[in-house]
């Protein structure tokens, strides 16, 4: 089932959270997300999204520049995540950065698939189990929300969890959107965060 595919490329957490954290660690006051944006256009499948001005549109290769100009002895997992997203997957992927923040936003459009109410929760199992085989023994591994809703034009179902050592001197939060819109589209959101954010409203102004 194609639920398998992508949730299993959601890997290497452990290295994820120690690389991000080590850009930015864990603050004593929570970073705000505001709510104003701008449209990106995923021009390959004729939507927008709405994202946060501190966010733009990078290549893989872009990013992993990046990420070199950062720190040159470390291999970023990021790169290899966003590799399996983009060869792994069927169908076309996007990636928005937000240097400011050490923050990003893998997008992928997958094969449509329908899913309601009484899937959510086999589908948050699924993720909660992988995310937790991947964090490895060190990390504390957390659920923040899951939550399924639906209008007549979309439904997503969206999964948050927080990773942090037991001192919480490293701290990450993983954003999970599952969406699929009235056109017969289905797209996933990863967010990856040093710091608690809501990106309810920038999802719900997605142009389809």
């Amino acid at each position: 089932m194609l639920f398998f595919v992508f949730i299993v490329l959601l890997v290497s957490c452990k290295e994820v959270v120690q690389t991000a954290t080590t850009l930015s660690r864990a603050t004593e006051e929570e970073a705000p997300m505001v709510v104003e944006g701008s449209y990106f256009s995923l021009d390959k499948d004729a939507v927008s999204i709405y994202l946060p001005d501190t966010f733009e549109k990078y290549t893989i290769s872009e990013y992993a520049y990046e990420a070199k100009q950062l720190n040159d002895s470390i291999t970023d997992p990021f790169i290899a995540l966003f590799t399996n997203l983009r060869d792994n997957l069927k169908g076309n992927f996007y990636l928005l950065y937000d240097k400011e923040n050490y923050s990003f936003c893998a997008v992928n459009s997958i094969p449509y698939f329908d899913f309601k109410r009484q899937d959510a929760k086999y589908m948050l199992a699924m993720i909660r189990k992988n995310q937790q085989d991947a964090s490895g023994p060190d990390l504390f591994f957390e659920k923040q929300t899951a939550k399924y809703s639906a209008t007549d034009d979309v439904k997503i179902f969206k999964a948050v969890f927080k990773l942090s050592n037991f001192e919480e001197t490293l701290m990450n939060y993983r954003h999970i959107y599952l969406i699929s819109t009235r056109n017969n589209q289905t797209f996933q959101f990863i967010f990856n965060t040093p710091f608690e954010a809501d990106f309810d409203p920038f999802i719900s102004r997605m142009k389809i």
